[in-house]
């Protein structure tokens, strides 16, 4: 009978591993079919949050993405969280994620023939359910315009709202380029060496796709035998104390008024009926695995009957479902617009690329079909966590290791990582399974290959070195060979000799006056002399004609013998703000703030920018700022200072400023919100900066200088 495997807690030292069921049964497979190949090709990085809460129970505060465990109706039920965060984190990966694999793999009407497997589907449902990661559609500018059906990114990255907080957890795609066979000790390891390289940093954009097929799709109902996860019973003892029962997405009839038993209606996201059809069960998304809808949640103890120590939960869910990173560089636009660069690695090591942080390793692998490719699928393995779960006071966290980027701007040093696992097949009776040893006898081993690397790397340049050296040297020998046989007679001899007396001769004619050469040097003297008086030959200025003004550039060749060139750039442009009657807004035509919505439109100009307002009134409504891109288009670093010549009577309003007049993101003319300034940072007469941190996307920071 198939069981839900039992893990430990994560480790201290040497991080620990976590394998999927689906793994084992495709190496299974290969072992029967000579047509299937497991092969470890890629990876992943990933920041996982800290486990904490938003708003500390019912209601939201800041929108931050966390992991909080207790989202989850099974957990509810069974004792919510314990004290010690390193036991929530065990019991949620195995009760639920495992779990449901475990589950769906085991039904009789699951599609054994198939080369991809559900892990890395669950394992981003487990993550969204609860509450750690979220999404949204990708731009033109981040899919491939060839690229048919939707694609994914995590929501943006935005460490400066004051109201959305979200921190990418998907940090990192790299390949897996080493794989080696260890004999040691009488057992046979299969090495896995993951290396991060000193010259990369972050991948700037992660694309998912969102796969359904007959083993995962919409509106599947995962059944569970009993409260018990897969296989095991009341009397069945974990090693280490932990939970038995199964954390179900719906696990019993609920007490609220709201549909299915929720108080809040939100909550009831698999659509069950009042009373529910089924109790002990897992959903999928009900509808579609496409809607990138982020939804707020709330749960109240009382539609629980009260348990002890859950004061309710809030958190953001997210609808997509499904879920698989794309690791085909041919559906990143960034990458197929730039010629340089056609891999991920590659994109890796881009200016775009940033320093991240990362605290586990998500490792994959292609399940080969030797007598068809097309039917090559690359899986999820299992997931490496570098460290144990440190306390807090409101939940934990798993330790961060830093990956810097060398920048040459700044001259700061990368870093770079690798790690070495060991994986080992158990096929002995009663305990079939994978073991799993990281870091088996430290990475020194990994030290002296990269050592040997490197010195081979130096060798093969001398070589190459010499080659050139070598082949110089033929093509002088052959020279020098052609010319002694071109030498054959002394008449030969002579005929050259003759010829170089000739050009001796004609040479002494040019100087056959004494003065000759006087003259030569008298004239380039004169003509140095007025260089350096500043007084150019009329020659001379007719050549310097390719000299041509260019942006914020002016040459002015007006005096005779000068070319003045003059710097046009000015510390700010002014721009011209007008109303929504296309007015000027001026001190005789002030901006009315006493309108619901009171609205400025300019037009962006190059570089840095200035916007003055004159205001009256008091403000009745949010100031919206909307700046017109379309004829200029904002550069990275590029800034926009916003003061007012009056003090603006602004109250508890906020000033929003709007871009993307053209719709180059798709989101409608000026539907790119930039900025909301709070009106708790504005001073009576207020000077804000906004700045552009990246091009293309749209993204900015703001500065209150006063």
């Amino acid at each position: 009978m198939a069981t839900t495997p039992l893990i430990r807690t994560p480790q201290a030292d040497g991080g620990s591993f976590y394998t999927f069921s689906s793994s084992a049964k495709d190496l299974s497979r290969t072992l029967n079919n000579d047509e299937l190949k497991l092969v470890f090709s890629k990876f992943v990085l990933l920041n996982l949050p800290d486990f904490d809460k938003l708003g500390g129970g019912v209601g939201f505060g800041q929108d931050q993405n966390y992991m909080q465990f207790d989202t989850i109706d099974g957990m509810i039920w069974n004792g919510g969280l314990k004290g010690d965060p390193n036991v929530n984190f065990t019991e949620s990966l195995q009760n639920y994620a495992l779990n449901i694999e475990e589950l769906i793999i085991s039904d009789p009407t699951y599609d054994n023939t198939t080369n991809l497997t559900v892990a890395e589907r669950v394992f981003f449902k487990w993550l969204k359910e609860t509450g750690a990661m979220r999404f949204r559609e990708a731009t033109v500018l981040e899919k491939g315009s060839a690229v048919v059906g939707p694609r994914f990114v995590e929501q943006d990255d935005d460490p400066t709202s004051l109201t959305d907080q979200y921190r990418r957890v998907v940090k990192y795609i790299g390949e897996i380029d080493i794989v080696n066979n260890v004999d040691k000790a009488g057992e046979a390891y299969t090495e896995l060496y993951i290396n991060v390289p000193t010259e990369v940093g972050g991948t700037p954009t992660i694309l998912f796709d969102t796969i359904s097929d007959n083993n995962y799709q919409p509106s599947l109902k995962i059944q569970g035998k009993d409260e018990f996860i897969m296989g095991r019973n009341a009397a069945t003892i974990h090693p280490q104390g932990l939970d038995m029962f199964a954390f179900y997405d719906y696990d019993q009839a609920l007490q609220g008024a709201g549909p299915a038993g929720y108080s809040d209606p939100n909550a009831n996201w698999m659509d069950e009926p009042t009373p529910p059809n089924t109790v002990d069960s897992y959903f999928t998304e009900p509808n579609t695995f496409t809607s990138a809808a982020n939804i707020k949640i709330q749960k109240v103890p009382s539609d629980y009957n009260n348990p002890g120590g859950f004061i309710g939960v809030s958190y953001i869910r997210s609808e997509l479902d499904g879920i698989s990173v794309d690791f085909n560089p041919n559906d990143y636009q960034q990458i197929v617009q730039d010629q340089t660069i056609s891999t991920i690695p590659q994109f890796n090591g881009t200016d775009l690329a940033e320093s991240f942080e990362f605290n586990a390793v998500l490792v994959y692998y292609d399940m080969v079909d030797l007598s068809d490719s097309s039917k090559t699928k690359t899986n999820l393995y299992g997931i490496l966590v570098l460290d144990n779960v440190t306390p807090t006071t409101d939940g934990g966290f798993i330790q961060r290791y830093p990956k810097y980027k060398p920048n040459l701007v700044t001259g700061q040093n990368g870093n770079s990582y690798g790690f070495k696992i060991n994986l080992r097949f158990d096929a002995s009776p009663g305990s079939a399974g994978i073991d799993t040893i990281v870091n088996d006898y430290n990475t020194f081993s990994m030290g002296l290959f990269s050592d040997a690397s490197a010195q081979l790397q130096a060798s093969a340049q001398i070589f190459q070195r010499q080659q050139l050296e070598l082949t110089d040297m033929e093509i002088r020998l052959n020279s020098l060979e052609n010319s002694v046989n071109a030498v054959s007679t002394s008449a030969f001899l002579q005929e050259q000799i003759n010829s170089l007396q000739t050009q001796i001769d004609n040479a002494s004619l040019a100087f056959a006056s004494s003065t000759t050469l006087l003259d030569l040097i008298a004239k380039n003297s004169e003509e140095i002399q007025s260089l350096a008086n500043g007084e150019v030959s009329q020659t001379l200025q007719y050549n310097t004609d390719v000299v041509r003004q260019g942006p914020g550039i002016s040459v002015n060749t007006n005096t005779p013998n000068q070319i003045q060139i003059s710097n046009n750039v000015q510390a700010y442009n002014l721009m011209v703000p007008l109303n929504t009657g296309d007015l000027q807004i001026t001190a005789a035509n002030p901006l009315n703030l006493n309108v619901v919505d009171p609205s400025v439109f300019a037009d962006l100009l190059p570089y840095t920018n200035m916007l003055r307002l004159d205001t009256i009134n008091q403000a009745n409504g949010d100031i919206s700022i909307y700046i017109d891109d379309t004829d200029v288009q904002w550069k990275t670093g590029q800034t926009m200072r916003l003061t007012f010549n009056n003090v603006p009577l602004i109250g508890s309003r906020n000033i929003k400023i709007y871009t993307d007049a053209p719709s180059r993101l798709n989101t409608g003319s000026f539907g790119k919100l930039i900025a909301t300034i709070p009106n708790s940072k504005l001073s009576e007469l207020p000077i804000i900066d906004l700045i552009c941190t990246e091009q293309g996307v749209l993204n900015f920071v703001y500065d209150c200088i006063k």
